[in-house]
């Protein structure tokens, strides 16, 4: 074996062996509809596959419509939101839920 496909050799077992870090850095959201809400956490079932999570709600947890802040009894089940769950590890918290606009009624 010649000192180039060596190197190669080396260098790909080096990459194959080092974890991926692709998502560290930035926050995590969790996009889909509420099947269950209490003052202690939130149930959200996933738009993209259906996954159902559960993400506990702390004091810091701000939930907004818009500009307009809500609290934990404007959550309805059936809401669209967006969950920001932080670096995504569990246990779940929220650090900000952002309620989808209400539907128009005629």
């Amino acid at each position: 074996m010649n000192r180039r496909t060596f190197v190669l050799a080396v260098t790909l077992v080096a990459a194959a062996s080092t974890p991926a870090l692709a998502h560290e850095g930035h926050d995590h959201k969790l996009l889909g509809t509420v099947t269950e809400v209490t003052a202690e956490r939130i149930v959200v079932r996933a738009t993209k596959d259906g996954a159902i999570s559960t993400v506990a709600m702390v004091a810091t947890t701000r939930i907004t419509r818009g500009k307009k802040t809500l609290g934990v009894a404007d959550l309805k089940v059936g809401d669209r939101v967006v969950v920001n769950i932080g670096n995504g590890k569990a246990p779940l918290s929220a650090k900000a839920i952002q309620v989808g606009a209400a539907p128009t009624t005629r």
